[in-house]
């Protein structure tokens, strides 16, 4: 159990008076004193109930329990993932130094792949094959799930740049997507691009079984097969399924599916991100790795943001967390974060394999603004629940409406304010009961001068380090995601009783009633 953190707990429950934010705002230091900003990033946690000495007593227990040894045994490359024996090493995929610690053979497996990811990506994105100028692509469909998709999706809309290249992803089992897809695409224009580290995934491999016989229906198998890429550490299982290595990626097993948007998983999305745009992207997520492992804990971004998340989540004992972009090319961004904090911290079991009794992860969800204010906000504001947002946006818009941006801008400043203070900031009592906000809804705001690659990936990482100052402080194991797998198991024993009625499944399922049911209507 973790003395610590539950002492801590309890102290800020007991003995730190909890000032409503309308009295935060109105202190003239509050912004100075509660924001953090790095190269072209600010963060502003001016919109919270943390106060001084909260924030002391936090960073505190952070250091006291740790924080900054265990900071340095993730870059150091320890397996720190101790349920799986192995480190997590993504930041060797975008910061040299990281990579620099690892053995020389891998380094050079590693700097190899990356030479071949810019290079298939510039031959995708002049319209052909790597190393077939004659044999064009004008389509490219990226199959995957989970953060094999979630990346390259989110880098498309944000940082994607216009060209004759189009991506498509298919992720889902269901077939719908795919069939409708299909019909509308020349085999003879299209790549396909299979992401799977195991290559053992069930509905990634379904849907490449079907797209290859598909392309094989009218190209024949070696010509279906030039066209068909994976990239995947199980060379063996690549081979089986007939892909060259010459058409493969490597993905090595220290990199987890939802931190692998930095590796060749992201080769479609690198094609269509411009010359240079990708590794622009590394060198932004590499930026905020060394501002992680060298700032102070109070100047620290990522630190500070788990503060916030831990105050929030243990101390408020709120349940929910709302990202909202405000910029329509980051609506990806919350269902990427949904994957990226909820299946590393949504663990019930510490380090010592003893149940926690705190929360851990909150429930993640949001959509961009302004939609969101009708879709959302009516419960932000007037729900019995407390919902702490994520308010993020751009400066500088890449577009020259700037009487638009200024409007998106104002509402988003708007909201944060309102969420805050009410109706009470207004300035004129509401009588109405009905219409009155009773405020003291916190907030942050992210701001990037401009979404460019490089900000895009300060921000990926920020989010990446923040989830795991949480594990430290929760003493779980962000890196692991068992409970992803239980219901692929279930399944397993479910379908064949579905497809064949003799097939039964173990009586605690309490399927059987349902199943007859669905193969009645069959």
């Amino acid at each position: 159990m973790n003395q610590k953190f539950t002492h801590m707990l309890q102290k800020c429950n007991t003995e730190f008076e909890h000032k409503s934010l309308s009295e935060n705002l109105g202190h003239p230091d509050r912004f100075k004193d509660f924001s953090v900003k790095t190269d072209g990033l600010l963060m502003d946690l001016s919109r919270t109930a943390l106060s001084a000495e909260s924030l002391k007593l936090m960073l505190g227990v952070l250091k006291d329990m740790g924080v900054e040894d265990a900071r340095e045994r993730l870059f150091a490359g320890e397996k720190i993932n101790f349920t799986e024996n192995r480190p997590a090493l993504h930041m060797a995929m975008r910061c040299d130094e990281v990579l620099a610690g690892l053995d020389a053979d891998m380094v050079g497996v590693v700097n190899q792949t990356k030479q071949r990811l810019i290079e298939f990506a510039s031959a995708f994105a002049a319209g052909h094959l790597p190393g077939e100028p004659a044999q064009p692509v004008r389509h490219i469909i990226h199959i995957g799930i989970g953060g094999s998709v979630l990346g390259p999706r989110l880098l498309i809309e944000a940082l994607g740049k216009d060209s004759g290249l189009k991506v498509h992803f298919l992720s889902s089992i269901d077939a719908h997507l795919r069939s409708k897809l299909l019909a509308s695409l020349d085999p003879a224009e299209t790549a396909v691009i299979v992401a799977t580290k195991s290559f053992t995934t069930g509905e990634t491999l379904l849907h490449a079984s079907r797209v290859l016989q598909w392309m094989e229906q009218s190209l024949g198998r070696d010509a279906a097969l030039q066209r068909t890429f994976a990239v995947s550490g199980n060379q063996q299982a690549v081979d089986a399924f007939g892909v060259s290595s010459q058409n493969t990626l490597y993905l090595p097993d220290w990199v987890g599916g939802r931190y692998s948007i930095w590796s060749a998983v992201s080769l479609s999305a690198a094609a269509v991100m411009g010359e240079g745009g990708f590794t622009d992207f590394l060198a932004g997520a590499a930026a905020m790795d060394r501002h992680f492992q060298s700032a102070a804990l109070h100047e620290n971004l990522p630190v500070m943001m788990a503060v916030a998340g831990i105050w929030h989540r243990n101390v408020c004992a709120y349940p929910a967390h709302a990202v909202i972009p405000y910029d329509y090319r980051l609506r990806s961004l919350p269902a990427y974060l949904q994957q990226l904090v909820m299946e590393s911290n949504g663990k019930s079991i510490d380090r010592q394999g003893e149940a926690v009794n705190y929360a851990t992860s909150a429930v993640l969800f949001g959509e961009p603004g302004t939609d969101a204010q009708h879709s959302l906000f009516q419960m932000f504001h007037q729900g019995t629940d407390i919902v702490p947002l994520s308010f993020i946006a751009a400066i500088r818009p890449d577009h020259e409406d700037h009487e638009a941006h200024a409007g998106l801008l104002a509402n988003m400043l708007a909201q944060a304010t309102a969420l805050a203070t009410g109706t009470a900031g207004l300035g004129d009592e509401v009588t109405n009961i009905h219409k009155r906000m009773p405020g003291e809804r916190p907030s942050e705001v992210i701001l990037l001068d401009q979404l460019t690659p490089f900000s895009l990936g300060q921000l990926l990482a920020l989010y990446e380090h923040k989830v795991f100052v949480e594990s430290v402080a929760w003493d779980i194991n962000p890196f692991d995601q068992f409970g992803v797998e239980l219901g692929k198991v279930v399944a397993k024993n479910i379908q064949p009783a579905l497809e064949d009625e003799s097939q039964g499944v173990p009586a605690n399922y309490g399927l059987n009633s349902l199943l007859d049911y669905i193969r009645s209507k069959r």
